[in-house]
């Protein structure tokens, strides 16, 4: 008996609001970039791939924790003795950074290499407030040393009985949702604020998409900006107020010039662009001797990775979820909460009875099952933590194989250097390949390939390398004619030299010989001439016979 569809009252949830940028160098010193972010203020512990860290101590000094977990991969956990003298702060980011590593590896075996090195590391929390709400939310970073960085805004909640309606609007659609307050660490808007001032409003002052350039206008742009960083400077002076936030207090500022400010667009998308930012402009590149250039975002993909933890009358089998449920997950695939004639519910991904996975374009969606006998708070149960961070490691393993190749098809379209163009093209040339071994299991790699092609990003491949190979073909055919006009001139200059010699050799003795009263210089020139006659007749029917050779 099928039972009849109802609405979803959603009780306890966890969400990563995954971020994956595409940055617009592809080699990053990753070591460099640590040093350069733990100095700047933005992060305080940086672990890395490798199983190393560093990281600020109380007096302010970078130390180094060499990480040597004991376990097999195929345990259920990893043992870890840390260094006395390791801050608790410290403790507390290498655990979540180990158990996502230990999850990544399960993923992905050493042997496979087809993810690039990376670090990762806890960035300041921010806070959205509304009159009736406040919402901490920890930000994550996870920068591979081929370019490619996520950040993604951790935010658990409990509710009691939050309506679908509600969930979907408030929650699954946070980036959509305006906030009367966010507040961010003042060190992060400071870097981001003196990124943007640097070119800020140049491309405001135009008139129809033209760009209206005059000395009055730069006089305006000067003003404005002068303006910005006045209002910068003025709000970050402000004290901030102090948060406790997971036991531990952080001073916060709202964001620059939007104190008692109803009318602006306070939303989660504003944190991310502050965040990635003030974490590009700390990239070393290993190409960049001087590091003169700053690393630039090339663009950027964000979706929500939703984990249901628990809901009202949750089932305990995927028939009975399905029967119940499916409409209402289908609206929060949709993001939409008013639809009625919701579409049928993509493939589950997951083939154990544990938890659904369900993705398209816009989120990935687990839906977990409440087993008999299993506690109301998900909490209680010790390897809750550990589901959720599996799920995040799947949905960043996704993040990282789309955004690869949408970056190198963005690249193929206008690369800015050979190096970038031949990068892209490697990297189209091989994403089935890669994708192919992606995973230790086939459960991942068909929902890897399910993923990429739901989300568009495998029908970008062909065209993609079609464009590369235009540039190569265009960058080709610029070396050959290069190369074809050197060689022009090198036949000019060896055609003369030549020229000279067979004059000196042949034609000059015997025109001295037949016309001994002419003077050297003029029967230099004759002979130089008639030499130069005779080469470049000979050139023109060797070019003659090619011609009507290839013909």
């Amino acid at each position: 008996m099928k039972t009849e569809p109802v609405s979803l009252r959603v009780q306890q949830v966890n969400c990563f609001y995954n971020y994956a940028i595409g940055l617009d160098v592809t080699d990053v010193d990753l070591l460099k970039t640590a040093k350069a972010l733990l100095e700047a203020g933005t992060v305080r512990t940086v672990c890395f791939s490798d199983l190393k860290a560093i990281y600020l101590d109380e007096h302010g000094e970078v130390q180094l924790e060499w990480l040597r977990p004991q376990g097999r991969r195929w345990d259920n956990s990893w043992t870890v003795q840390f260094s006395d003298s390791l801050p608790q702060y410290t403790a507390e980011d290498l655990i979540f950074c180990l158990e996502l590593g230990f999850h990544e590896r399960r993923i992905e075996g050493d042997e496979a290499g087809q993810v690039a090195p990376h670090l990762r590391a806890a960035l300041p929390p921010i806070v959205l407030e509304n009159d009736d709400l406040t919402l901490p939310v920890y930000p994550w970073l996870k920068l591979h040393a081929d370019g490619l960085m996520f950040i993604g805004f951790q935010l658990d909640t409990t509710w009691d009985d939050l309506s679908e309606e509600d969930f979907i609007s408030d929650v699954v659609n946070l980036f959509q949702r305006y906030f009367k307050s966010v507040w961010v660490q003042a060190a992060l808007q400071r870097i981001d604020g003196e990124r943007l001032l640097t070119n800020a409003f140049e491309g405001e002052i135009s008139i129809g998409g033209q760009r209206v350039a005059d000395q009055r206008t730069r006089k305006l742009v000067k003003k404005m900006r002068q303006t910005a960083r006045s209002t910068l400077d003025n709000s970050l002076s402000k004290e901030g107020r102090r948060f406790d936030l997971h036991g531990e207090p952080w001073l916060l500022h709202q964001i620059a010039g939007s104190e008692d400010q109803s009318e602006w667009e306070g939303t989660i998308d504003l944190c991310r662009s502050i965040y990635a930012n003030a974490v590009a402009s700390q990239v070393v590149s290993t190409n960049n001797r001087n590091n003169d250039s700053v690393a630039g975002v090339q663009l950027w993909q964000g979706r929500p990775s939703i984990s249901l933890m628990r809901f009202a009358d949750q089932p305990k089998s995927k028939d009975q979820l399905f029967d119940t449920y499916s409409q209402s997950m289908s609206r929060i695939l949709m993001r939409s909460a008013g639809m009625n004639d919701t579409p049928q519910l993509p493939p589950d991904l997951r083939p154990f009875n544990d938890y659904c996975l369900h993705g398209n374009r816009s989120i990935l969606l687990w839906t977990w099952l409440r087993p008999s006998g299993a506690s109301e708070n998900a909490w209680d149960n010790p390897n809750t933590r550990a589901h959720l961070l599996e799920n995040q490691a799947r949905a960043e393993h996704f993040e990282y194989h789309n955004i690869r190749i949408a970056r190198a098809c963005a690249i193929a379209e206008g690369p800015l250097s050979d190096e970038q163009l031949v990068f892209a093209y490697e990297t189209l040339a091989n994403a089935d390949s890669v994708i192919h071994k992606s995973g230790q299991a086939g459960e991942i790699t068909d929902a890897l390939e399910y993923l990429m092609t739901a989300a568009g990003t495998r029908g970008l491949i062909a065209s993609g390398k079609e464009q590369a190979r235009w540039y190569l073909d265009e960058r080709r055919y610029n070396a050959e004619k290069r190369r074809s006009r050197m060689d022009r001139w090198l036949t000019a200059v060896f055609g003369v030299v030549g020229a000279a010699g067979l004059a000196d050799l042949v034609f000059r003795p015997f025109l001295q010989a037949t016309y001994p009263g002419w003077i050297d210089w003029f029967t230099g020139l004759v002979a130089f001439a008639a030499a130069s006659f005779l080469i470049l007749l000979l050139a023109m029917s060797i070019s003659a016979f090619n011609k009507i050779w290839t013909e």
